[in-house]
């Protein structure tokens, strides 16, 4: 069932963990207001890792920020780069991103890709498709491009999830350049709904909108989660200082960025204009300043309490924040279920065994699995 519980604490820990990835390989145990759980480390070595999925066989394919894609097998053992990953940026916030494996990979091999192209200084978000095969990806080939150059080194986005119909949801992010996010002609500041060669897909809202949009007006969204019961999309979204938003997808909304926002915009905090925008489910406010990243609705089985909660990670607070949902879909709290244990939480997923599964983005980063 959801928690109605309505609180905001911190885990409480009964063994300290180190700040990054170099963890003990003894699982740590951590209590929180509803359930106890271990702290599993599944994998280490990683640089800065952005993005995981799985392949069909059980093993992760996961990203690493500076350009490498590698395969853990299930007992943690990492491969070397695979070959045949894009050519990417990698400056300051820029780089290879997201991972995801095709809905028909058993039939096709393919994975794709999301991750930052430079060319003359200018950068924007690209995502290519690929199969794999052994240790190489082959045939790479770009499938979409946001046409939206810049001369930023952050905003990309960039999450990718399928839906029940396999297709293709993807956040991109303004590019660092605001104004791009309420251009309803352009791709950035949005939610693409994308058919799997990467061309719009049918049934988007249209009008107004570029083709390929179901929703805009957002900063940098890096969180993309689907309720698997519901078929409900559930997006996070980074503020300026403060003002990070959980948001439920209306489609064809306008989210506000950067002319609408709850945090500190250009020395005006708090909301700046509030008409014609779609309001957030949930958000903090001026203060923390939480830059979530990654986002997953809990459906597993190990901790009922949990059943049907957000989690989401935050990059500047260092935590893994459970969102209590009640059965309308209302939050009704928050608990920092991971609090400075891993530092920066890049990404959560929920693995095909359950469990949670938790990247963190740290020079010496590592893959991560709660178990209870």
């Amino acid at each position: 069932m959801r928690s109605d519980f309505k609180a905001v604490s911190c885990a409480l820990l009964l063994l300290a963990l180190p700040a990054v990835a170099a963890a003990s390989e003894e699982p740590v145990e951590v209590v929180t207001a509803q359930h106890s759980f271990k702290l599993t480390l599944i994998a280490t070595g990683l640089e800065t890792p952005w993005g995981l999925d799985w392949l069909p066989d059980g093993r992760i394919i996961v990203t690493e920020r500076p350009g490498r894609v590698r395969i853990v097998e299930p007992d943690g053992t990492l491969s070397e780069p695979l070959a045949g990953a894009p050519e990417t940026s990698n400056t300051f916030r820029d780089g290879l991103l997201d991972v995801a494996v095709s809905p028909n990979f058993s039939d096709d091999a393919t994975v794709y890709l999301a991750y930052s192209k430079m060319e003359d200084e200018l950068r924007w978000l690209e995502i290519a498709a690929a199969q794999l095969d052994g240790d190489a990806l082959l045939e790479l080939r770009t499938i979409f491009s946001s046409e939206v150059k810049v001369d930023q080194l952050e905003g990309f986005g960039a999450r990718i999830r399928f839906d029940a119909e396999d297709r293709m949801l993807v956040t991109v992010g303004d590019h660092a350049v605001p104004m791009e996010a309420q251009d309803p002609q352009t791709k950035a500041g949005s939610l693409l709904r994308l058919n799997l060669d990467g061309t719009p897909a049918s049934g988007n809202p249209g009008g107004d909108l570029h083709p390929a949009v179901l929703a805009y007006g957002m900063k940098n969204p890096q969180g993309l989660a689907i309720d698997g019961t519901t078929g409900e999309i559930w997006l996070t979204d980074h503020g300026p200082r403060g003002g990070a938003e959980i948001n439920r997808l209306i489609e064809g909304a306008n989210y506000g960025w950067p002319l609408r926002t709850f945090g500190d915009w250009i020395g005006e905090p708090g909301a700046v204009e509030t008409e014609g925008f779609e309001e957030p489910v949930f958000t903090w406010g001026i203060a923390p300043t939480l830059s979530l990243s990654g986002l997953e609705i809990y459906s597993g089985t190990d901790f009922p309490a949990w059943n049907g909660d957000l989690f989401a990670g935050s990059l500047s607070q260092l935590a893994l924040i459970r969102v209590m949902l009640d059965d309308d879909g209302a939050v009704v709290g928050t608990e920092y279920v991971l609090d400075g244990n891993i530092g920066r939480v890049r990404e959560v997923r929920q693995g095909p065994d359950g469990r949670l599964y938790v990247l963190n983005d740290e020079f010496e980063g590592g893959i991560f699995r709660i178990d209870p």
